[in-house]
């Protein structure tokens, strides 16, 4: 098992891993672009491979909060493809993408997850996360809200 920075090369099995967590397919320049911008800074993505196929993918951003002075870092996306879903990959994945938020020097670590992936749920919880907050959501339809 090898975990590792995510290349344009890992765009196909990216986008594969996507569309199992059930995200409509994109074109293929849309996930190039947000390999590329996962890149720069405050933004990172990793990838791992078993026997020279990637199996799974985690994606970071890490930021300042304002009533800390420490920075939060938050995980994107996480996926492991369904086929050895089970097997420990995500927890290394998750475990690689602490050592990185730590060096980026985040205090805490946040994971959304839809209510209905309740095993995904179980997975932060068995890997030391809790639940502490709850995250209201609305779509901005780019008009001037007033």
């Amino acid at each position: 098992m090898i975990i590792r920075q995510a290349s344009l090369h890992d765009s196909t099995a990216i986008h594969r891993l996507l569309t199992q967590l059930g995200y409509p397919p994109q074109k293929h320049a849309f996930i190039v672009s947000k390999i590329e911008n996962y890149t720069t800074e405050g933004y990172h993505l990793l990838v791992c491979d078993i026997d020279d196929e990637t199996v799974g993918f985690i994606s970071l951003h890490w930021f300042d909060i304002f009533h800390s002075e420490e920075k939060m870092g938050r995980i994107t996306a996480l996926c492991v493809s369904e086929h050895i879903r089970g097997q420990g990959i995500g927890r290394h994945l998750l475990k690689a993408a602490e050592k990185i938020l730590v060096s980026k020097g985040c205090s805490k670590l946040e994971a959304t997850s839809n209510f209905k992936r309740t095993l995904t749920h179980e997975f932060y919880l068995k890997n030391g996360y809790t639940e502490d907050s709850r995250r209201f959501v609305k779509t901005l339809s780019g008009e001037s809200q007033e």
